[in-house]
């Protein structure tokens, strides 16, 4: 199983010099990949409330967030193995020609390292600034999904959808990886998992228990098999928001990754043997993480989580 690790691109630590560091360390360290997430803005008075969160707001430390692929394409810059990934970006927010176009050129000055997770988006409040209509947005974004695959085939190209059209045109560069960069979506509900199943190249996890994780792998594979796809050339890519504990943290309903190390560990061995194919760990908000000091020492500890139980930071 491969692993990953995200970039500090937001809260505190959300500095250029940071985000290199880290993209540097993880590169030496053999890391398989390095991530981002989007947040647009954090509404005062949320339409909708953040998930999980007692007050319904969301963690201040998306008051300071990096563009999410602009700090890839930085990282790429100075990076020249690891694979680069955003899990999510809100696929309705984007046009698919401009959206297209973007990724393609960070494929080329990568060198073909870029991986591309998307989903629905789940804030009211961001889709009203972006002017989506919030009931709408699962059709936009699957029709955006095409339209992207579209730019990236061969010319010309083009696409005639309710939200979306491109004429016959040649839209150049076509990205480096063919057929194009890998899709993930992120996805939680029956619909959205059949959606990964049918139109991407893998499903993307989060913030749920590690057995509800496993659970939504299987759904996207056996509505793969519906599909007439092969389940097996489908990648399975789990975020992990850590949260370490003192002590094992005894709720059934414990999301993946919270908790003491030992069951963070038990939670990654678990997915490994279920078949996912990479994990990544998101430090963001981890109470102590705090310094460039204690970031640095937990990128070295997660590195070796799936092989042993290394001392403590």
């Amino acid at each position: 199983m491969k692993l990953g690790f995200a970039l500090p691109h937001l809260g505190p630590l959300a500095t250029r010099d940071n985000i290199r560091m880290v993209a540097e360390e993880a590169e030496r360290l053999g890391y398989d990949t390095l991530w981002t997430n989007e947040r647009v803005l954090v509404p005062l008075n949320p339409k909708t409330p953040y998930p999980g969160s007692p007050d319904g707001k969301l963690n201040p430390e998306y008051n300071r967030v990096f563009e999410h692929l602009t700090v890839l394409t930085y990282a790429a810059a100075f990076t020249s193995r690891i694979r680069l990934g955003v899990s999510v970006i809100n696929i309705p927010f984007y046009n698919p020609v401009m959206l297209g176009r973007r990724i393609a050129t960070m494929d080329h000055l990568s060198e073909g390292r870029i991986v591309l997770g998307v989903g629905l988006a789940w804030s009211e409040d961001e889709c009203d600034v972006n002017n989506v209509p919030f009931r709408q947005r699962g059709r936009i974004g699957e029709e955006c999904i095409e339209a992207l695959v579209a730019v990236w085939g061969p010319d010309p190209v083009e696409y005639h959808g309710r939200y979306f059209n491109i004429p016959p045109s040649v839209i150049g560069p076509k990205p480096v990886q063919q057929p194009h960069p890998p899709i993930l979506v992120g996805a939680f509900v029956p619909r959205a998992l059949d959606r990964a199943a049918r139109l991407a190249d893998g499903f993307t996890g989060c913030c749920a228990p590690v057995d509800a994780l496993i659970s939504m792998m299987g759904a996207v594979r056996e509505a793969a098999r519906e599909h007439g796809r092969d389940p097996a050339g489908l990648q399975m890519v789990m975020r992990c928001l850590v949260t370490i504990t003192p002590r094992p943290v005894e709720d059934p309903n414990r999301p993946v990754a919270v908790g003491s190390w030992e069951q963070i560990r038990e939670d990654v061995i678990k997915m490994r043997d279920a078949g996912v194919d990479e994990v990544f760990f998101d430090l963001a908000f981890q109470p102590d993480n705090t310094d460039r000091g204690t970031l640095m020492r937990y990128l070295e500890r997660f590195r070796g989580i799936a092989e042993a139980a290394p001392a403590g930071v």
